[in-house]
């Protein structure tokens, strides 16, 4: 059965590969004019891998901890917790696991 949910992800996917699609026409952002787009994401991605980010992040994860232990009576708030620590862990390791899929996609 399809979803609404399905949809929008194959949706998104779709738009995601449409918007990538003039990066694979050239082998030089400099002819597309997108060289500093590609700096620009450099920095980005210095930001959300540099070192405050991960300090805030196992600052984040350790609070994540402590209300752990201090509520393991209420399950929604066990739910809310969990969730937010898978989260934190995604954000972490993010850089980490798309640079898996693209050097196992490109060789």
């Amino acid at each position: 059965m399809v979803t609404k949910t399905s949809v929008l992800r194959i949706v998104f996917f779709m738009l995601l590969l449409a918007a990538a699609l003039p990066l694979s026409a050239q082998n030089e952002l400099g002819k597309l004019g997108l060289g500093k787009l590609e700096s620009f994401g450099e920095d980005i991605k210095k930001i959300f891998t540099g070192p405050l980010v991960r300090i805030i992040l196992v600052c984040c994860l350790a609070g994540c901890g402590v209300a752990y232990a201090f509520n393991k009576d209420n399950e929604k708030m066990k739910r809310n917790i969990i969730a937010i620590g898978v989260g934190i862990a995604v954000i972490g390791a993010a850089s980490l696991i798309v640079e898996g899929v693209f050097k196992n996609l490109a060789g």
